[in-house]
């Protein structure tokens, strides 16, 4: 007698820890974080080995298509220089960057990286300068 009522409520404590597991994943995912403010900043300042790129640069960097490529006459990489750029992604920082192969007649393509310090994703606003190709350094690595 004692099983069978058991086996009456089995089912609602079935419900009853399933609801409660539901309400702590939703209260989890309603939680609201701090937003950062230092990594995908548009204060350069905050922008470690963050060189400016020039206008035509940047405006380069909002429209060509992956694989396109721009001659640049003054860089932070050197003087008349070919960039190639590669696919957009957002990174870690929460920027738009580019992955770029930077070649001149004098030394081999090296690989860099741009980002835009803007946030917003619209064409013609933010700068975009360079930065640290992170993970360039764990290919040579290898």
């Amino acid at each position: 007698m004692t099983f069978s009522r058991f086996k009456q409520r089995l089912p609602n404590i079935t419900r009853l820890a399933t609801a409660a597991g539901l309400a702590i994943v939703i209260s989890g995912c309603a939680t609201d974080y701090p937003i950062s403010t230092g990594a995908g900043s548009t204060n350069l300042a905050n922008l470690t080995g963050a060189a400016v790129l020039p206008a035509d640069v940047s405006s380069f960097l909002d429209s060509a298509a992956p694989g396109g490529m721009i001659a640049v006459p003054t860089s932070p990489w050197g003087s008349n220089v070919e960039v190639v750029a590669h696919e957009r992604y957002f990174a870690a920082s929460g920027r738009i960057c580019r992955e770029l192969t930077v070649s001149n007649n004098r030394d081999l393509p090296s690989k860099e990286l741009a980002c835009r310090t803007s946030n917003d994703g619209k064409a013609g606003e933010g700068t975009w300068v360079t930065q640290r190709l992170v993970t360039g350094l764990l290919e040579e690595a290898r």
